[in-house]
C-alpha cells in the first residue's frame, strides 16, 4: 500500500493510509487530533495490532484487554505511563522515583546498558541499513538519543526514563519479531536498565558514589539513613551490614568490607546495638570481620558528625507512612477528576499489519546475547504504595552485585 498525502472518504468515514496499516477515524476532528499526536499502531504491551485505546497524553496505544479494562472507558483516558508521570509531578520531591540529580546518574546506567554486542541499539537506525524501518517503527529510540537527553536533564523520574528506554525493545519486537536473537539482546538491555533504575531508587547516593569509584564511598552518610544490622549467612559468622530494603520478612543488605549484597531472612539479623553470638570462624574470616567492623565504626563516626546517630527508626517509619498516604490521596484525586469528563476516549481501528520478512541486511547483523547481565524481565515498580507480589526467592544464598 502506498501512502497518500490527502485523506479520502469511504462509507462516510475519513480514511488515511499510514505506512503498512490503515487507520479509520469517525470524523475529521479526531483525525486531525490524532495526526498531531501521531499514535503508534502496535500495542505497548503485546506489540500487536487491532482495536486500540489511545492515550490522551502520549503516542502509546493499548488493547483494552492488555491494560486491562473490562470495557471501553467513556471519558478521556491516559495510559499507566502518563498516569505515573502525573503522580510524580504532584508529589514532587516526595515521590520515590524522582531524583533531582538524575542527570548525573543516568550516564553510568547507560554505560552498563551498552555492553558488548549492543551495537545495533547504540546509534539511530538509518535508511541505508533498513530502508523500510520507518514504515513499521513509529517512535525510533536508541541509546545515543537516551544519552543526549539524559545530559540535557530531560528526565527527573526513573520510571519515565525506563518507559523511554522500553521503546528500544518495543521497536525491535515489531521490526524483527519476538523470537529474533536481536530481540533477545534488546530484552537483556532493557532488563539491565530495570536493574539500574531499581538501584537508583534504593539509594541514589550509594549508586552515584559507587559509580564515581571513591574509595571511601561506603562510609559516607547518605540522605537516606540506612539501618545497621548484624547479618548471618550460612557458613559465615554474623557480619556488619547496611539495610537497603525490606520485602515481607526478607531484608536486602550490603555487607561492610567487600560490599557484597544478599537477601537475608529477618530472623537471621540482629540490631547493631546487640552483641552477636560467637560463631565458628577461622583466622581469615576473623581478620576480615575486624576490618569490616572498623569500616562500620568509621561510618558511625561520620553519622555522628552530621547529627544522625543514633538512628531514629520511629521517624523513618513515620516518613514512610506519610509517603504512602500521599500516594493514595493523589491516586484517589486522579480517579475522581477523570470520572467528571464526558468525552469518549478515541479508539483506533487498525487492520492487521502484513507480516514482515527480515532480510539479511535489514538491520545490523545479530550478535550473540551478552550473558554478563541476566535479570528477571519484570515491570519496574517504583510507586511508594507498591507492595511486593512475592517474597524474593534468594533465601540465604549469597548474591553479589558489584558496581
Amino acid at each position: 500500500v502506498s501512502p497518500t498525502t490527502s485523506p479520502a472518504k469511504q462509507n462516510g468515514m475519513v480514511v488515511e493510509v499510514a505506512g503498512p496499516v490503515v487507520i479509520q477515524y469517525k470524523d475529521k476532528k479526531n483525525r486531525e487530533k490524532d495526526k498531531k499526536m501521531k499514535n503508534d499502531c502496535y500495542c505497548w504491551i503485546c506489540h500487536h495490532t487491532g482495536k486500540m485505546l489511545c492515550c490522551e497524553k502520549c503516542t502509546r496505544v493499548f488493547h483494552i484487554k492488555c491494560v486491562p479494562l473490562n470495557e471501553e472507558p467513556d471519558d478521556d483516558w491516559i495510559c499507566p505511563c502518563c498516569a505515573h508521570q502525573e503522580q510524580c509531578t504532584k508529589l514532587g520531591d516526595k515521590s520515590k522515583c524522582c531524583r533531582t540529580n538524575l542527570a548525573r546518574m543516568l550516564p553510568f546506567a547507560l554505560d552498563r546498558m551498552a555492553s558488548s554486542g549492543t551495537e545495533a541499539f547504540q546509534q539511530p537506525v538509518t535508511k541505508e541499513v533498513a530502508p523500510n524501518y520507518s514504515d513499521f517503527v513509529h517512535y525510533p529510540m536508541d541509546m545515543q538519543t537516551l544519552r543526549d537527553r539524559a545530559r540535557a536533564g530531560v528526565w527527573t523520574c526513573t520510571q519515565h526514563f525506563l518507559d523511554e528506554a522500553r521503546w528500544i525493545l518495543h521497536n525491535c519486537i515489531i521490526f524483527n519479531g519476538g523470537k529474533s536473537r536481536l530481540t533477545a539482546l534488546a530484552r537483556t538491555v532493557y532488563n539491565v536498565c530495570q536493574h539500574e533504575m531499581l538501584e537508583i531508587n534504593l539509594c541514589p547516593d550509594c549508586f552515584l558514589n559507587a559509580c564515581i569509584a571513591d574509595k571511601d564511598w561506603f562510609i559516607k552518610p547518605c540522605k537516606k539513613t540506612h539501618r545497621l544490622v548484624w547479618a548471618k549467612l550460612r557458613g559465615f559468622p554474623y557480619w556488619p551490614a547496611k539495610v537497603l530494603q525490606k520485602q515481607m520478612q526478607q531484608i536486602d543488605v550490603r555487607f561492610f568490607g567487600q560490599k557484597e549484597r544478599a537477601w537475608i531472612h529477618e530472623s537471621n539479623t540482629l540490631d547493631i546495638s546487640e552483641e552477636p553470638p560467637a560463631g565458628n570462624r577461622n583466622k581469615e574470616s576473623g581478620s576480615n570481620r575486624v576490618a569490616s567492623e572498623d569500616e562500620m565504626n568509621k561510618y558511625v563516626e561520620n553519622l555522628k558528625k552530621v547529627g544522625r546517630w543514633p538512628i531514629d527508626m520511629s521517624k523513618v517509619v513515620e516518613e514512610r507512612e506519610e509517603e504512602e498516604e500521599d500516594n493514595k490521596s493523589v491516586a484517589s484525586t486522579d480517579n475522581a477528576n477523570r470520572k467528571k469528563k464526558k468525552d469518549k476516549a478515541p479508539v483506533k481501528e487498525i487492520s492487521k499489519a502484513p507480516k514482515l520478512k527480515i532480510s539479511s541486511n535489514s538491520l545490523l547483523k545479530d550478535e550473540r546475547v551478552n550473558n554478563a547481565f541476566k535479570f528477571e524481565d519484570a515491570e519496574l515498580k517504583v510507586s511508594s504504595t507498591a507492595k511486593p507480589d512475592r517474597v524474593p526467592q534468594h533465601s540465604e544464598k549469597r548474591k553479589k552485585y558489584r558496581l
